[in-house]
């Protein structure tokens, strides 16, 4: 089990916990794994402050071990996704800390063929990083700032639209990744768009925007005459929409049009989707009364990514908007998913039209915050937190859920309940919520 790695790489507070030690044994080690032979690796950021300072430790690492590293510059995850894969680079490395807050940060690290690493070379990574002795060879790499690789970014995406021009949106690019990619794409692509949220200044990412804040979002959008509006998180590997009908398009809503989307053309592999436990109780009756199958995971892109590999499937995902279209691109897009979002809205109506038939059973959640990850992880086999959840069950009943489970990347217990009726969804959350502050007086 990795120490390290969580489900969507090595994450937490910039200098302290992710330190540029850290990030330089990172770097060497995979500079020339898994043979000792130098490796050509792409490198990008989001635009944190102190996603400059990781990078430079990276690069010293990557050089120091004989590697070639292309430095994209500021751009996307989902950019080195596609990048390392289309180019046959060795590995790809993105310093993100995706949603969290700017004084968080993260590396993310892909394989060749654009997935996320498998776990037996992290646990690899991890055992370099705690070594005392820094026993790799010592040779001498060469770093390339590459910024015009985006452009090759920018015409895959543009090859996936097949919409109409002249479509009015409203985009909110979190001050993140999407702020450096997102205006020169819908420009190219013909679309009439506004942009908020599109100045960063290293500290402003997530914060009270993107698709982790969106009401400002809503309230511009609900009076300027748009035609969709899109929300990205700070790398953009995820995005959330509004309608015209003020109806919130969550990673639920994206799968379920994208399903039908491409049952339409023909191309729904499996007649099945992968979708995680987060996914709402509506969307699974949903696809059942249209004869769509799914796969159930648990919560993280490598999981959903994994199950579509497995089964050979065309598209899966999380309600948070992080959707693979596994015949496109091996992880999720942000800038694809708004692209396939807005082909089905101007050029599949009837599609578009089903919408209405994903009806969202009401959802309570509560995150708790712990110290540790130690600390959250007992939380959740505490014998009276475990009796609370049985009796949240049972309040429940067969026409509701309860699912606690702790977060990949923070130590967090998120408590969710979901059931027709809105109070008992309440009721049921706080009885485990209250019992665990209850056991743990220092969560919040």
């Amino acid at each position: 089990m990795t120490r390290y790695f969580g489900t969507d790489g090595i994450r937490g507070q910039a200098f302290s916990e992710l330190t540029e030690e850290t990030a330089y044994r990172i770097g060497r080690y995979i500079g020339q794994y898994p043979d000792g032979h130098p490796n050509t690796i792409l490198i990008s950021r989001d635009t944190r402050e102190s996603g400059e300072a990781l990078l430079e430790a990276i690069k010293r690492g990557v050089l120091k071990s004989g590697g070639t590293l292309l430095d994209e510059g500021v751009s996307t995850t989902p950019s080195v996704s596609f990048l390392v894969e289309a180019n046959h680079y060795d590995y790809g490395i993105m310093i993100s800390a995706s949603h969290n807050p700017y004084s968080d940060n993260g590396i993310k690290l892909f394989a060749p063929t654009g997935e996320k690493l498998a776990e037996a070379i992290e646990e690899a990574i991890e055992d370099y990083i705690d070594s005392k002795e820094d026993y790799l060879p010592v040779k001498e790499g060469k770093y390339l700032y590459s910024p015009e690789l985006k452009e090759q970014y920018l015409a895959f995406l543009c090859s996936n639209f097949h919409g109409k021009k002249g479509v009015r949106v409203l985009c909110d690019l979190a001050n993140g990744s999407a702020s450096m990619v997102a205006p020169s794409l819908f420009a190219k692509l013909g679309l009439d768009a506004t942009f908020i949220n599109a100045s960063p200044n290293g500290r402003n990412i997530n914060d009270h925007c993107g698709s982790t804040h969106m009401e400002g979002l809503a309230e511009l959008f609900a009076h300027g005459g748009y035609d969709l509006a899109f929300a990205f998180d700070g790398d953009a590997d995820r995005c959330l929409a509004i309608d015209k009908s003020g109806r919130m398009i969550d990673g639920d809503a994206e799968i379920f049009l994208g399903a039908l989307s491409l049952r339409e053309e023909g191309k729904l592999k499996g007649g099945k989707v992968v979708i995680t436990v987060m996914s709402n109780f509506g969307l699974r009756k949903a696809l059942d009364d249209l004869g769509i199958g799914y796969e159930i995971v648990s919560v993280g892109d490598k999981y959903v990514q994994a199950k579509l590999k497995e089964c050979g499937l065309s598209i899966g995902g999380e309600q948070s908007g992080h959707v693979i279209f596994a015949s496109s691109l091996n992880t999720g897009d942000g800038l694809l998913t708004a692209i396939k979002l807005l082909n089905i809205y101007s050029s599949q109506p009837s599609v578009y039209a089903e919408l209405p038939k994903l009806k969202v059973y009401p959802q309570s959640l509560v995150n708790i915050r712990f110290s540790n990850k130690e600390e959250c992880d007992g939380a959740l086999l505490n014998p009276a937190v475990q009796k609370a959840m049985k009796e949240a069950e049972s309040i429940l009943g067969a026409d509701g859920r309860l699912l606690v489970r702790t977060s990949g990347t923070e130590p967090l217990l998120r408590v969710m309940a979901e059931h027709l009726d809105e109070a008992t969804c309440r009721r049921s959350v706080s009885l485990v919520v209250n019992t665990i502050k209850e056991a743990y007086p220092c969560a919040e």
